[in-house]
C-alpha cells in the first residue's frame, strides 16, 4: 500500500518545547494528532489547540 496524502502532517514546534501534528488534508478544520490517557487514538473532531492530548516531546535518540 502506498502512501497517500492522508498520511501527511504539518508539524509545528511550540513555545514550549512541544510538537504538535495537525492533518495536512484537514488542515482547514484543525484536526490534530492525539493521545487519549489511556494510550488510544483521540479522534481528529474531537481535538483542539491547547489540549495536553495533543502535545508530543521529541526525544533524541542515541546510537547505540
Amino acid at each position: 500500500q502506498t502512501p497517500n496524502e492522508e498520511c501527511l502532517f504539518l508539524e509545528r514546534l511550540e513555545e514550549n518545547h512541544y510538537n504538535t501534528y495537525i492533518s495536512k488534508k484537514h488542515a482547514e478544520k484543525n484536526w490534530f494528532v492525539g493521545l487519549k490517557k489511556n494510550g488510544s487514538c483521540k479522534r481528529g473532531p474531537r481535538t483542539h489547540y491547547g489540549q495536553k492530548a495533543i502535545l508530543f516531546l521529541p526525544l533524541p535518540v542515541s546510537s547505540d
